[in-house]
This record gives C-alpha cells, sequence and structure tokens, in this order.
C-alpha cells in the first residue's frame, strides 16, 4: 500500500441535484454507476486514508456504499444547492470527521465524480508532490500552448482583447505553457485549508493530466463524448 499522509481524507461530494444532467452521478458509464468510476480508482489507488461520500440523497448514498465508500452522515440539504460553494461541502465533511468521528484530518483530497477517467496513479502522484517542501496544495491541470497575446476577453461591446501585448509570431514550441485547473482532482493540507478555506492557495502545484482524464461530465454533450471515450476502448470500465 503506497504511503499518504497521516489523517488522509478523500471526500467525494455527489448531490443529487444537477440542472445539467439530472442525476448524473447515478448514471451507468460503461456498465457502472458514473459515481463507482470514481470509487475504484480510489480502492486502485491503494492510499492508507478514509474515503467517504457526501450527498444528502439516499439512493446516491446506497450506491457509494456499494461501491466501497463510507457514508457517515447525510449532507444537509442547505449545503446541497446549487449555488453551495465546495469549499463549504468539504468544510463540513472535514469537521464532522474530526468533531463526530474522531478522525484528525492532515490532508484533503477531493475527488469529483464528473471526472471518471482520472487514472489512479494520478492520487499518488498528487500525494507525492504534496510532501516536497513548500506546498500548500496540488490540483490536476491541463497545459495550454498559447501566448497570453492569442487570450482573449471581450469588452462590453464585443470586441476581443488580448491578455497579453503582442508577441511576434511564436512557434508552439516556444511558447511557456500555460495550465488551467482541470477538476480532476484537489489535493491540500487541513493547515492551508484551515487558513484559507481555498482548494488552490498560493503555495500550489499543478499535476497534469491527459485530455480523456480531464473530461468532466456536466452537459448531455460531455456525456456523449465519456460513452464514446469507453465505445472506443479509451479506457476499460
Amino acid at each position: 500500500m503506497d504511503t499518504a499522509p497521516p489523517g488522509l481524507l478523500i471526500v467525494v461530494p455527489a448531490r443529487a441535484g444537477s440542472k445539467g444532467l439530472p442525476r448524473k452521478n447515478l448514471l451507468r458509464l460503461g456498465g457502472m454507476p458514473l459515481l463507482a468510476w470514481t470509487a475504484r480508482a480510489i480502492e486502485t489507488a491503494g492510499l492508507d486514508a478514509r474515503a467517504i461520500l457526501s450527498t444528502e440523497d439516499a439512493e446516491i448514498a446506497e450506491v457509494g456504499r456499494a461501491a466501497g465508500l463510507e457514508t457517515p452522515f447525510v449532507r444537509p440539504s442547505s449545503l446541497a444547492r446549487d449555488e453551495t460553494p465546495m469549499a463549504d461541502v468539504v468544510e463540513h465533511a472535514v469537521s464532522w470527521m474530526e468533531r463526530e468521528g474522531g478522525y484528525p484530518v492532515s490532508a484533503i483530497m477531493l475527488l469529483q465524480p464528473t471526472s471518471p477517467f482520472r487514472r489512479a496513479c494520478r492520487l499518488r502522484e498528487a500525494v507525492t508532490m504534496l510532501a516536497e517542501p513548500g506546498t500548500d496544495a496540488v490540483i490536476g491541470v491541463d497545459t495550454i500552448f498559447r501566448s497570453p497575446s492569442l487570450l482573449f476577453r471581450e469588452d462590453a461591446a464585443g470586441i476581443l482583447q488580448p491578455l497579453g501585448p503582442w508577441e511576434g509570431r511564436l512557434l508552439r514550441q516556444d511558447i511557456p505553457p500555460l495550465l488551467t485547473p482541470n477538476g480532476t482532482i484537489y489535493l491540500t493540507s487541513r493547515d492551508s485549508f484551515r487558513r484559507t478555506r481555498r482548494l488552490f492557495p498560493e503555495r500550489l502545484r499543478g499535476l497534469s493530466t491527459s485530455r480523456v482524464e480531464a473530461i468532466d461530465i456536466d452537459t448531455p454533450e460531455d456525456w456523449e463524448l465519456a460513452t464514446a471515450v469507453v465505445a472506443a476502448g479509451l479506457v476499460k470500465p
């Protein structure tokens, strides 16, 4: 079993409400409930950690337990709204485990079921990165090979404004890559989260993943893409 910080808590948030794709956490992808993909990655990673499901829904809780996740509490409905910040969901889970579960948390890993294709090795890699000196948190990232002069914001008139000055013609291999969160994994120390209530504080490291791993299911179009990935054999259920 791979090493992990003493008191590593893995939180899997799965509420019932979803406007883009109703009850998506229970939809079957490659013959398994979407939620079970994340549970399987946790089991395969073999980390010394507690893995809990945070949900307000009895059916989701039952599916989570069958997949190997703990369901020590029912998430309050006030923390299961569309506008609920994820930091509030994480704080509730961590505080409950420390107060009611007697589990002293030293690090928090948030794994959203909507990223079913993350590889188990990424969980282990993130734990290793968090142990590096000066690191408060690790997040999964996509790499963007674009100069700021080729990234834009739209102004009030609908005209695109570059984020940086024009740098002339740049070859892809000459552009320093930019990194952006892709939602596959969030890992932070308990101390950092206590201070900042942020999943990506200042002293942050990025864990690059493949484009397939970074697929985030939120809409019917995302679901069609995910099912096509499974049908093509790019990942195995």
